[in-house]
């Protein structure tokens, strides 16, 4: 998957079946994780929906307490959260962070938010379908989705795509107040939007704490099955510092031999 030079022939080079083998091992990484969060989701969902009426009954109220409060402002605010998080928001964000990468030669990379969307949006179908959890009885604000509440794809997302953005961004620059701002940004937006989600009464809270579970691991698999650089690996200066020094005191040291024999 490297292309990184040694001994006169690229990795790719040697090993000319390793690409393949990478994105095999991928593919594998992301239909496990699919099954696995699909299960795991489904399992809390029918449970939550069958079984647990206290937990039911407090997302009612806070449903409730929030369509009470309503404002204005916080409607367009809510709003806004919601456009964000819609599937256009996500794709053109995710499309742009896309080209970004391949321009900055790190398309590897990319493949990181497009990993994590794909498991999100299949393990969301999945679950979704299966619990059937209904919407909340509150009022609803704007159009109402014709999936079921339950798990937030919109949370779901949100977390995977900025989260995504924010690794990248971190396996890219060692400047500290970078990776503070791109991951404040990050976790204001899935705050933003469960929020949103929750004022507008599209969806229960527990639903969007199921959200934030789901894009969690969907991101997590993203991040397993394509390991992109910078990730996880140390700097090409700390392996060749080493190898350069000793090259250099061999040097001098041969060096130091043929003038003793002169």
């Amino acid at each position: 998957m490297f292309t990184r030079r040694t001994g006169g022939l690229t990795r790719t080079e040697r090993d000319p079946g390793g690409r393949w083998s990478g994105v095999v091992t991928a593919g594998i990484t992301l239909v496990v994780a699919y099954v696995a969060l699909s299960a795991l989701l489904v399992a809390i969902g029918l449970v939550l929906t069958h079984f647990l009426a206290p937990v039911r009954h407090w997302d009612d109220h806070v449903n409730a307490w929030f369509a009470a409060h309503r404002t204005p402002g916080w409607t367009r605010a809510s709003k806004d959260g919601t456009f964000l998080a819609d599937t256009l928001g996500v794709v053109v964000v995710a499309a742009v962070a896309t080209i970004v990468a391949v321009v900055c030669r790190c398309g590897r990379a990319s493949a990181l938010v497009l990993c994590g969307l794909a498991v999100e949006l299949s393990v969301f179908l999945t679950v979704n379908y299966s619990v059937q959890r209904p919407r909340p009885v509150a009022p609803h604000v704007g159009a109402t989705p014709s999936t079921y509440s339950f798990p937030s794809g919109h949370v779901a997302a949100t977390l995977v795509l900025y989260g995504g953005i924010a690794l990248i961004v971190t396996a890219r620059t060692r400047a500290v107040w970078a990776r503070v701002l791109v991951w404040a940004l990050s976790a204001c937006m899935v705050v933003w939007v469960g929020w949103s989600r929750v004022y507008e009464a599209e969806h229960h809270p527990t639903d969007v704490m199921a959200g934030i579970c789901l894009g969690v691991g969907a991101l997590i698999a993203g991040v397993i099955a394509v390991r992109p650089a910078g990730v996880g690996r140390r700097p090409a200066a700390d392996v060749r510092g080493p190898v350069v020094a000793s090259r250099g005191v061999g040097a001098r040291a041969a060096a130091d031999r043929e003038e003793v024999a002169g």
